[in-house]
């Protein structure tokens, strides 16, 4: 009799576990589809002028969760979702980040909030899986909750790593590439000529590939000063922002093109021989509390023995 009983109360038990396992499988695929009934407001899908470009050319060839036949109804759902959501600054953000990213398989922002919301689901449920075996099946809305968010929010933050480290990159490169053009164009080059030199160095260098995209604008019929503005929306650094104001005061008043790169290019080697050496100087004092706690750490560690047979009044 007891052995039926408790044969009974882990059927229960199981029972109710998948019940559980059941009911949150239903609520991570309702959740969407309530939140699509909610912001069921118009909207539309804006795609980036690298995006437009690449279909243009017939480069649109992509490798991502969109062109999987298995999550291709997935992410379609998460993607009018996206696009529903009003979240205009959120999607301004992404829009900045991704162009300032290289353009990363030419995701548009409502393709990307859609990548990091299906990162979002399958950490929420990765939690809540974790979460039942750590509570011996009950189901914690308060973890998927956390997991969603995590997810969300690691999806975001690579996106924003990836444009900075290629931010940094464009301006570690800026002074090299304008002293290749100042020389080319002090040798007779066009600024379009030099330009050209300068891109045929390194193809896949991120600057390169702005002024790539610079030189295509140019050649499509854009002006100068337009294609230049243009590089500076896409690319948000001071520094060239700084140069390109440069550069169209020096058409406006007739100034020799070359010297003044040349004078950019000498002044940004200057300003990071002057970052480096604040860089050093706030080390020094950082590492000041840190060498002091080894020091005592050390003084501690030699003189301890003695410590304790003095406070034992064995020490002599």
């Amino acid at each position: 009799m007891i052995s039926e009983h408790a044969n009974l109360a882990i059927v229960a038990m199981s029972s109710g576990a998948a019940l559980q396992l059941v009911l949150t499988v239903l609520l991570l695929v309702w959740v969407p589809l309530l939140i699509l009934v909610v912001f069921s407001q118009p909207g539309e899908i804006t795609l980036s002028p690298q995006r437009e470009a690449a279909l243009l050319t017939g480069h649109s060839d992509r490798r991502t969760v969109f062109e999987k036949p298995v999550l291709r109804p997935i992410m379609w759902l998460l993607l009018v979702i996206s696009t529903r959501l009003a979240f205009p600054g959120l999607k301004n953000w992404l829009r900045k980040k991704l162009i300032a990213a290289g353009s990363p398989e030419f995701y548009t922002s409502e393709e990307y909030l859609a990548v990091s919301m299906l990162t979002g689901v399958v950490t929420a449920g990765c939690a809540v899986l974790i979460g039942m075996f750590v509570t011996e099946g009950r189901i914690s809305f308060f973890a998927m909750f956390i997991g969603f968010v995590t997810g969300l929010g690691l999806t975001l933050y690579q996106l924003q790593n990836k444009a900075s480290r290629r931010l940094r990159r464009i301006s570690k490169r800026v002074p090299y590439s304008l002293d290749l053009i100042s020389l080319a164009m002090g040798a007779g080059a066009t600024f379009t000529e030099a330009v050209q030199t300068v891109v045929r160095e390194e193809s896949d260098d991120p600057f390169n590939e702005e002024l790539r995209a610079l030189l295509a604008e140019m050649e499509l019929g854009t002006t100068r000063r337009r294609s230049l503005e243009n590089m500076i929306s896409r690319v948000p650094i001071e520094q060239l922002r700084s140069i390109v104001a440069s550069v169209i005061q020096a058409e406006e008043l007739g100034t020799p093109l070359a010297d003044v790169l040349h004078s950019q290019a000498n002044l940004l080697r200057l300003q990071r021989t002057v970052n480096a050496e604040n860089a050093a100087a706030a080390a020094s004092v950082r590492i000041l509390i840190p060498s002091l706690l080894i020091l005592i750490a050390v003084v501690l560690a030699v003189f301890a023995p003695m410590i304790v047979r003095g406070v034992g009044g064995g020490l002599f």
